[in-house]
Formats: structure tokens, sequence, C-alpha cells
């Protein structure tokens, strides 16, 4: 009599490492009625790209945007330039109500390290595109 307790913890353990041996229950699937179709999604666009002129120069001390207008000029509610840095660092500037032939100056104490402009335009509507990205 004195197996018994062994094997009812055998038992025990064999239960609980095998766990419930009833079957899975089968996936739901659902269908939609014959007269219910589902279509895809519809794409679409609003705006098209927009396209405005500018001028980049640089010199030793200073970055000079010059915006120049352009066929989407009339459209533009602001500017926002940033002047990305060799060494990590930006400055950025926001024009709100940009007028053709307007110059914009970043000038640097010492020697200019910009590498890259990115100008973002803001037009009616809210729509927002990047009209450059200029390389120094």
């Amino acid at each position: 009599m004195r197996c018994v307790p062994w094997i009812c913890l055998f038992i025990v353990v064999l239960v609980i490492t095998c766990g419930c041996t009833q079957p899975a229950p089968p996936p739901v699937v659902t269908t939609l009625p014959p007269t219910q179709e589902t279509l895809p999604p519809t794409v679409t666009t609003t705006d098209t790209e927009k396209s405005l002129n500018f001028t980049v120069t640089s010199s030793t001390t200073m970055v000079n945007v010059t915006y120049n207008g352009g066929p989407d000029a009339a459209d533009l509610q602001s500017l926002y330039i940033r002047v990305d840095n060799r060494a990590g660092s930006y400055n950025e500037r926001t024009i709100v109500d940009p007028a053709p032939g307007s110059s914009y100056s970043f000038v640097y104490r010492g020697v200019s390290d910009a590498s890259r402009i990115n100008i973002v335009g803001t037009f009616s509507g809210g729509y927002q595109q990047t009209v450059l990205m200029y390389y120094l």
C-alpha cells in the first residue's frame, strides 16, 4: 500500500504535463450575404505638386536664400527654411506671407559650415511640400 501515493503523484504530474486532451473548437467563418460586397479603398489626391523658384548663395560667413516666386506663388502662405550644418546643428526660420524677391540671410559667427538647405512651403488649404532641397 505504500506505492499508492507515488502512483497518485505520477498521475497528477502526467495530467499537468500533458494538459487537456479535448480538441480545439473549430474556427468561426463569417461570410457576407451575396448582396453586400466589400469594395477596395479608393485613393484620391486633392493637391498636385507645387513649384516655386529660389536662389541660394553662400559665402564663408553666411547663406542667403532668395525667394523668386513661381507658378504656385499665389497659393503660398508660409515658408519654413532649415539650414543644416556639418557639425549636426541647424538654423531654422518660418516666414509668413513671403513676397517674391525677398532674401533671407543666415549669418554665422566665423566660418559657415552649412551643408544642406530644406525649404517647406505651406499652401492654401494647409498642404505642405518640400519645395527645395539644396546641398552646399
